[in-house]
């Protein structure tokens, strides 16, 4: 009679310890979970879905985003080099429109692909106020911080140049984030900064 009540006690024991175990276990599994990234890399990053693409995620003034065309050779090494708010017109007959203030971004492009680029910067560019909205470039020629990017630019392969791209936003934007694509903003591989608050 000893020895089934020992026998069922060691069984109990042993239950009892398995079950510890995996109370135990849960935690660091519950807490490994909540570590992870999100599964959509546009969640918790401030990015849509496109600025997640290949060349899209986001980097900070002065990052080099290597981003690609719709057509087959098509690349690009784009840095903003420097962004301005807000930006001063260089002569006294283009002021911003009442209510409005110019911001500007400095890119450097170099041609790294096998195909020539010909497009216009200001067709490619845009910027991202804090309230999500977007802003086109302005046709705005130039401004008083330098020389604005051709608005036909042409580069052969291995060719780089650097120039200003002029927006116009409302005075009390905060702009967050500029972008700039191939093929006149058609090409969903989009170079994305973050601007400093």
């Amino acid at each position: 009679m000893r020895r089934p009540l020992a026998a069922a006690a060691v069984v109990l024991a042993i239950a009892v310890s398995a079950t510890a175990c995996d109370d135990n276990t849960k935690p660091a599994d519950d807490k490994g979970a909540s570590s992870q990234a999100p599964s959509n890399p546009a969640q918790g990053t401030g990015g849509t879905a496109q600025d997640q693409g290949k060349g899209g995620q986001s980097g900070a003034l002065g990052v080099k985003k290597t981003i690609k065309g719709t057509k087959s050779g098509e690349q690009l090494d784009v840095t903003l080099k420097n962004w301005v708010d807000p930006a001063k017109s260089d002569n006294k007959y283009t002021p911003p429109k009442p209510g409005k203030k110019y911001v500007a971004a400095q890119f450097e492009i170099v041609n790294t692909g096998t195909a020539p680029y010909a497009d216009s910067p200001t067709n490619s560019s845009r910027v991202i106020d804090a309230q999500n909205e977007r802003y086109n470039a302005s046709v705005l020629s130039s401004i008083a911080e330098g020389p604005s990017l051709a608005a036909d630019l042409k580069l052969a392969t291995g060719q780089k140049t650097e120039g200003w791209v002029v927006f116009s936003v409302p005075e009390n934007a905060t702009v967050a984030s500029v972008e700039f694509s191939m093929d006149s903003g058609l090409s969903k591989d989009a170079a994305h900064w973050t601007l400093k608050k």
